[in-house]
């Protein structure tokens, strides 16, 4: 079932306009332009402003806001949802510590690692 059955969207946000213009282009040429909301602009600005209900995020930003990007959308996640994020088995990085102190400790979250790629991806299940 695709998003015209289904009702669904995807928003992404970038700040860097030539990787806007890139990813627009691309969603144009595969048909799913309709289905996409392509945002540019800072997602320090935007996240917070999202509305709910959200099924699945993907962070692959500045890791010292992971943390605060949890914040703002694990509220409107929707049970069964996963937020995933980039990049975390580089604990030296900025933030990336905190964060994943953090998603550990969610009472209603379930955190694994996926190390299969040598970034790291976590994944949280809200219960």
């Amino acid at each position: 079932m695709g998003p015209e059955q289904d009702g669904g969207k995807l928003i992404t946000i970038d700040i860097d306009a030539r990787r806007h213009g890139i990813a627009v282009a691309n969603f144009r040429e595969a048909g799913l332009a309709d289905y996409i909301d392509a945002r540019l602009g800072d997602a320090h600005e935007i996240v917070p402003g999202l509305q709910e209900p959200i099924d699945f995020v993907f962070s692959d930003a500045d890791k010292d806001w992971y943390t605060r990007y949890l914040e703002a959308l694990g509220p409107k996640l929707r049970a069964g949802g996963c937020f995933t994020a980039h990049n975390v088995s580089s604990s030296g990085m900025n933030g990336i510590s905190e964060f994943l102190t953090h998603v550990r400790a969610l009472p209603d979250g379930e955190t694994t690692i996926d190390t299969s790629s040598s970034a790291g991806i976590s994944i949280t299940y809200k219960r």
